[in-house]
């Protein structure tokens, strides 16, 4: 069903019995959201810096940082985490989405091509332990790999026991995307996938990513 109202709405429904009573309480959202009742957001973009990650798919993953940071409000902020065989970070506490620092970013990103393993975990953990530099801001983690990882099992239970701490979305990149992890770890947050095979389909699958 569709939602009608243009404000958020409330009803209750009780059910008195001799020995037990029941009630339903239903929370209606408005039917479209308002800019200022969107609280400040932070992007924190966990991006695969391995070999195979190595081409179009790091290309893709500087535009599609680009593209989203560009439109970001200047209550909200971000920070971006590399990660292969080990990770760093760009900021030590997230930043403003201003033009210096997202450029700043993007070269971060360009100069951090590595190597080795992809160890996703660590990445993982390392960024649930990053300060907030606005408190209440909406946290969402942007993980962006195109799978090539051996802890499927290990990366779904720590997106379950943080669904407090951080929203996740995935985005596969590659010719030969790990579906099995990149969805997989979408359905344990309650979130949503995004999978581009080529380059051709890359900029359509970050608009709907954007969006």
């Amino acid at each position: 069903y569709n939602l009608r109202g243009n404000k958020i709405q409330s009803g209750l429904l009780l059910y008195q019995h001799e020995d037990e009573n029941f009630f339903s309480y239903q929370i209606e959202p408005a039917n479209t959201v308002k800019l200022e009742n969107i609280p400040s957001r932070e992007y924190i973009f966990i991006v695969d810096v391995s070999g195979s990650m190595n081409g179009y798919p790091l290309e893709v993953s500087k535009e599609l940082m680009r593209n989203l940071l560009c439109d970001l409000r200047l209550t909200d902020t971000f920070n971006v985490q590399l990660f292969a065989s080990s990770a760093s970070i760009f900021s030590t506490a997230s930043v403003e989405a201003n033009a210096q620092n997202i450029e700043a970013a993007i070269r971060f990103l360009s100069e951090g091509q590595g190597s080795g393993g992809t160890q996703l975990l660590s990445a993982l953990k390392e960024a649930y332990k990053l300060p907030r530099k606005n408190a209440g801001s909406s946290r969402s983690m942007v993980v962006i790999t195109d799978g090539y990882i051996s802890v499927e099992k290990e990366a779904f239970e720590l997106i379950r026991n943080n669904l407090d701490n951080a929203n996740v979305f995935t985005f596969g990149i590659g010719s030969s995307v790990n579906r099995y992890l990149i969805e997989g770890m979408a359905k344990v947050a309650n979130s949503e996938s995004f999978i581009a095979t080529t380059k051709a389909s890359a900029q359509y699958v970050a608009e709907d990513f954007k969006e």
